[in-house]
């Protein structure tokens, strides 16, 4: 039997007479590997706060192993820090058990460089550093609050394996990303309606198991209102002799008249899907076929030794779908400004045409002013409608169209959540989308809703959609080519789905050949890394005298002239060699990489 390790019964939690939860009960138990999902709002990181005790529940019984380790992830955190990262993780975790080991181990593996200084980070930095703090730690249950927030796509695939093969304890993870999800979970807790339903499977199963809940409920409903129709016909035609009895009989329809109406407009709520309208569909609107050009643009920082852009050239044609992924720092973001402007090339040009205008959905959320109303941010010249696709329409039922409450468009922006502030970013870009749409990781702190939602606008929008996301899923529902930013200036164009791609490259970072020779000797016995990599350094040094060879013989101006099937046995045999030695010098690294953990 699985040990219990935490328990709620009949717990409630408000804020004023606002519950956020009542009657709330479920357990966690050791090997849960937890999703929590639930739309923006419903109080998905609330609920993270009361597990890890930053919150006490109002009423009801809460129960928690003795000596139970949690590590929390939060959403987003702010702190300050002015020594490097490796200090900041070093604080708190110097006396775990072979900390130096795991602290350089979790370094490499999460490309993270720990002489950097803490508050200069980026924010997909600090959450690596947040992630190697806690996983250093180990504790027992872990609660991770949009853990893929801001990471590249290796290192979600690299926490992915960490909590499937190598972490013990016991999880409850929020995410917007469902591949990340379905790989990693083994139940599912749905919030709705201050409430848990609880599913036995996977995140795998959640899109069957959740229509099967609401076409449930909806038989439910249609079964209270007959029940209702019935009791109401049979008081318009009461007996006047029983007229004490159909006087209490009256008082209870009327209790479930209320009931029955109060239950299905939170039904009707809890299922609504987000409105929107596409943008004008001529083709006049939509401008010309090339967008934009690219021509040998280069870029650089740090007295060029951060090479971004190399000479890259590339035409944007009207209506093309393209996803941007790559390691965090490696471009993508300064391809978007390239073509909003705020950023010029070092050489090259970018030209885009006169009559393109572009919506900006910017992760960094500079759009908005905090200390400002929802109101004041969509309609900044004041009233109350704004343009929406050439219609003017009232802002109060324009926000209903994206799921929220009329009475709360004079709050502070300040006071959202992240997911209920990407989407009043959706609703200001998609209220008058341009010709070319720019979407800078649109999919963080988003729910499913809402994330289906954009996913149909993209797909049926015959404008120009450019999307960097770190979100797998959504990109191979909605691109069908991709720029990899592969770093130092090297960028690849593929046609495909996003998964795709990243599985034929992971499977190219060493030879399909040697990958089972290496597996083969591991099952036998542990590898020799050392020895390995001395075979492998003295195949390059054979491959690169031979290679030097060839290309003295092409030095020779009157070898093409004289015996030119010579001359391309040459060509073809140092393009041979060069091959050879780019496999092996991924197999090199590949072996020091895995030394250095073993």
């Amino acid at each position: 039997m699985r040990e219990l390790l935490l328990s709620l019964n009949n717990c409630s939690f408000g804020y004023s007479k606002n519950k956020i939860f009542e009657n709330l009960f479920f357990n966690i138990n050791d090997g849960d590997k937890i999703a929590l999902v639930g739309r923006n709002g419903v109080g998905k990181t609330t609920l993270m706060d009361i597990l890890s005790k930053k919150k006490t529940i109002d009423d009801g019984k809460s129960w928690f192993l003795p000596n139970l380790t949690t590590g929390y992830l939060v959403q987003k955190k702010k702190q300050n820090f002015s020594g490097s990262a490796r200090q900041f993780i070093k604080k708190s975790c110097e006396d775990e058990t072979n900390f130096d080991f795991k602290l350089e181990r979790y370094a490499r593996e999460l490309k993270l460089n720990l002489n950097l200084n803490f508050n200069t980070l980026s924010g997909g930095l600090k959450r690596k550093v947040y992630l190697a703090e806690l996983i250093i730690k180990n504790p027992k249950l872990l609660l991770l609050d949009e853990p893929t927030n801001h990471l590249d796509i290796e290192s979600i695939i690299w926490l992915e394996n960490y909590l499937v093969k190598e972490f013990k304890g016991s999880f409850l993870v929020v995410s917007h990303d469902r591949k990340f999800l379905k790989k990693i979970t083994n139940k599912v807790f749905w919030l709705d309606r201050k409430n848990i339903k609880i599913s036995p499977k996977g995140f795998y199963d959640f899109d069957n198991w959740s229509t099967q809940i609401i076409e449930h409920e909806k038989k439910v409903l249609k079964n209270k209102n007959n029940f209702l129709k019935q009791e109401l016909d049979w008081l318009s035609k009461g007996i006047k002799a029983r007229r004490k009895r159909n006087m209490k009989r009256k008082i209870q329809a009327k209790e479930l008249e209320l009931s029955v109406k109060q239950e299905q407009n939170e039904f009707i709520k809890s299922i609504k899907k987000i409105n929107v309208t596409q943008a004008d569909d001529s083709n006049d609107f939509f401008g010309p076929n090339v967008v934009a050009s690219f021509f040998k643009v280069s870029k650089a920082y740090c007295d060029n030794k951060i090479t971004l852009f190399k000479d890259f050239n590339f035409k944007l044609h009207k209506g093309e779908k393209i996803g941007l992924i790559g390691k965090n720092g490696s471009g993508k973001s300064t391809m978007f400004k390239f073509l909003t402007g705020d950023t010029q090339p070092d050489s090259g040009s970018v030209k885009i045409k006169h009559s393109i205008n572009f919506s900006y959905f910017d992760q960094m959320g500079g759009q908005f002013n905090d200390q400002k109303s929802i109101k004041e941010n969509l309609i900044p010249g004041g009233g109350d409608y704004l343009d929406v696709n050439g219609f003017k329409k009232h802002i109060c039922g324009y926000l209903k169209n994206f799921l929220f409450d009329p009475k709360d468009v004079n709050n502070l922006v300040s006071t959202l959540s992240g997911g209920q502030r990407n989407r009043l970013l959706l609703a200001k870009v998609l209220a008058n989308p341009k010709q070319l749409m720019i979407l800078d990781e649109p999919t963080n702190d988003l729910d499913s809703d809402t994330l289906d939602i954009l996913t149909d606008f993209i797909n049926g929008y015959k404008g120009t959609v450019l999307i960097s996301s770190h979100d797998r899923s959504f990109l191979d529902e909605t691109v069908d080519k991709i720029f990899f930013f592969h770093g130092d200036g090297e960028i690849e164009f593929h046609l495909g789905l996003c998964s795709e791609i990243l599985l034929n490259f992971q499977n190219k970072k060493i030879p399909t050949e040697r990958k089972t020779k290496l597996r083969n000797e591991n099952k036998i016995s542990k590898i020799n890394y050392h020895r390995e990599i001395q075979k492998i350094l003295k195949q390059i040094q054979i491959i690169e005298k031979k290679i030097q060879l060839e290309k003295k013989s092409l030095e020779d101006p009157q070898l093409y002239k004289n015996d030119k099937l010579k001359f391309e046995e040459v060509v073809n045999k140092i393009s041979n060699y060069e091959k050879n030695l780019q496999l092996l010098e991924k197999e090199w690294i590949f072996l020091e990489e895995q030394n250095m953990i073993n």
